[in-house]
Order: C-alpha cells, then sequence, then structure tokens
C-alpha cells in the first residue's frame, strides 16, 4: 500500500434495505456494504469478495496491484473482486467510497 495512506477506516454492515442491483433483495441472496474513508485502503483479502458481484455505489476507488499499478474504478462500475494479484483498495479522493456487494446466503 502507498506509505502516505493508512489501512483501514472502512466499515462493513449487513444491509437489508432496497437494493441497489437488481434482485439483491430476493430469497438465498445477503447484502452488505463496505465504506471506505478518503485518504484510507482496505487491504486485499480475496475470501472477503468471494462468491460476489461488487458495485461501486459512489466516490472513486483503485484498485492497487501488489506490483504497485494502480486501476481506477468509479460510481457505477461493477467488479469481481475474486483472485486478482491486488494489495489493496485505496481511496485517494476527498470523499468516502461506498461499496455494496451481493452474494448467495
Amino acid at each position: 500500500m502507498s506509505p502516505a495512506l493508512a489501512p483501514g477506516h472502512c466499515s462493513v454492515t449487513a444491509d437489508d434495505d432496497a437494493p441497489t442491483l437488481p434482485g439483491a433483495d430476493r430469497p438465498g441472496f445477503r447484502r452488505t456494504t463496505v465504506r471506505i474513508e478518503p485518504g484510507h485502503c482496505r487491504p486485499y483479502r480475496s475470501a472477503d469478495w468471494a462468491d460476489c458481484l461488487v458495485l461501486i455505489e459512489s466516490g472513486e476507488i483503485d484498485l492497487e496491484a501488489i506490483g504497485g499499478a494502480r486501476q481506477t474504478c468509479r460510481g457505477g462500475d461493477v467488479l469481481f473482486l475474486v483472485g486478482l494479484p491486488l494489495r489493496g483498495l485505496v481511496n485517494r479522493g476527498p470523499a468516502p467510497v461506498v461499496i455494496t456487494t451481493v452474494r448467495r446466503a
């Protein structure tokens, strides 16, 4: 992770309110929300994203690879993050990043 960015300062909550992704409210699915504060990084663990569709709800997040390369994802992007050579999800922007995940229960 970039030395200027602090790890942590993210929250994960179960979210059973109105779904963002179509079908997320159907029986057999579980939805969670991940929030990463400005200037912080969530270390990447492949297991955290297993069997998930990932939607960037708002903000911009950099997917930082182990080798240092970065890919920026923005609100509205849909991702699948399993098995990638990532170091972390980094919020370099001025606002929190909100990510919704949907997986089978």
